[in-house]
């Protein structure tokens, strides 16, 4: 399975989410003071004039916290429900206008996600939550009330609908919405959803994984490789023609290696690296990153060389993520390259998640 995911946005929201929550908490702090320190009259009505302000910033930053801190993330958990589905994948974090959008043989959907653990019952497009007063006061001002599922979920599929209509005029493809929920703790009591609504865990009924798999009795229009390359030169995604040497069987030895703590030796074997040829040059290879992706690649003169070509070339800051120096790079740069070949963004960019980066890690010193 293709995964694509906009780890810029997903930093730049978790950003805002700690500055906003630090202001906020600043600004009262402040407020408290001045108002008990100061004997002007106005200090009082200043400070009802700014709390207001200050409580609209809290609540903010919770739900920003809740929608972008919060562990599991959404992505993760997904991917993880999805894991194995194959070459014919396509699944999109936080770059399409729905947040999540799956493409496959079965259609085109966007996966509207909540991570609540409290009870629900849905009955059609109306939802339920047992909730005293008093709780649902609290659950405001954690910001983890449910809202409108089935709302939200609509709304994330007529906005990938035009992005559709965009790139397949004419074509009979309908966005599907789903409603997914991430926690293991949730219970939903469901009667005759107008949206279907599952779980992402897929030991629980009714599951993503499982509805994928009822789906694909039946035929659904859904969008074609040519079709997916024009969204992938919309967004600057490499397109999957231009993905050289990718084998298809490689996904599920890629999903079991993300879980799998490699050792170096093994990952050079893999790579054919001769480390017995006593006349093989020793090289380094480096991983830096630039945004929301990374670049693997040979250091041809310097490290520092290295990073502020590629610096001059992004033409933003460039982060060293790891360099390791091993006996033969070319050929651990090129099995680095298939290993990620299905996470290939655009050129010579990959787009990594943490256990990718981790795994990499691993990688230390000299490999013989």
């Amino acid at each position: 399975m293709r995964v694509v995911v906009n780890e810029a946005h997903i930093q730049r929201n978790r950003t805002i989410s700690h500055v906003l929550f630090f202001v906020s908490l600043a600004g009262m702090v402040g407020g408290f003071i001045y108002t008990w320190s100061s004997n002007n009259s106005s200090a009082s009505q200043i400070s009802c004039m700014i709390l207001p302000l200050l409580l609209f910033l809290t609540l903010t930053s919770v739900r920003m916290a809740n929608a972008w801190i919060r562990e599991p993330r959404p992505n993760d958990v997904l991917e993880d429900a999805l894991k194995g589905l194959g070459q014919k994948y396509s699944i999109f974090h936080y770059l399409f206008p729905a947040p999540h959008v799956l493409i496959g043989p079965e259609g085109v959907f966007t996966l509207t996600v909540f991570w609540h653990e409290k009870s629900y019952r849905v009955a059609g497009k109306r939802w339920y939550a047992e909730a005293a007063m008093m709780q649902r006061l609290l659950g405001f001002m954690r910001q983890d009330l449910l809202g409108n599922p089935y709302q939200e979920a609509v709304f994330h599929a007529k906005q990938m609908q035009r992005l559709v209509e965009k790139v397949a005029p004419g074509s009979d493809i309908e966005v599907q919405p789903l409603i997914v929920f991430t926690s293991p703790n949730v219970r939903l009591e469901i009667e005759d959803p107008i949206i279907p609504v599952l779980y992402a865990d897929s030991k629980r009924k009714p599951s993503l994984r499982g509805y994928l798999r009822d789906q694909k009795s039946g035929e659904r229009a859904t969008l074609t490789l040519k079709q997916m390359d024009e969204i992938d030169r919309l967004y600057g995604l490499i397109t999957r023609q231009q993905l050289e040497g990718y084998d298809p069987e490689d996904d599920a030895e890629d999903d079991a290696d993300e879980t799998a703590a490699i050792a170096p030796d093994a990952a050079l074997d893999e790579a054919e690296v001769d480390a017995d040829d006593e006349d093989e040059a020793l090289g380094t290879i480096y991983v830096v990153k630039a945004g929301q992706l990374c670049r693997i690649g040979v250091v041809e003169t310097t490290l520092d060389d290295a990073v502020n070509a590629i610096k001059e070339e992004a033409e933003q800051d460039v982060e060293v993520i790891h360099s390791f120096v091993t006996t033969d790079p070319e050929a651990t740069e090129a099995y680095l390259h298939r290993k990620y070949d299905r996470k290939r963004q655009k050129e010579v960019w990959f787009g990594l998640s943490k256990k990718d980066i981790e795994w990499i890690q691993n990688l230390q010193g000299e490999l013989k």
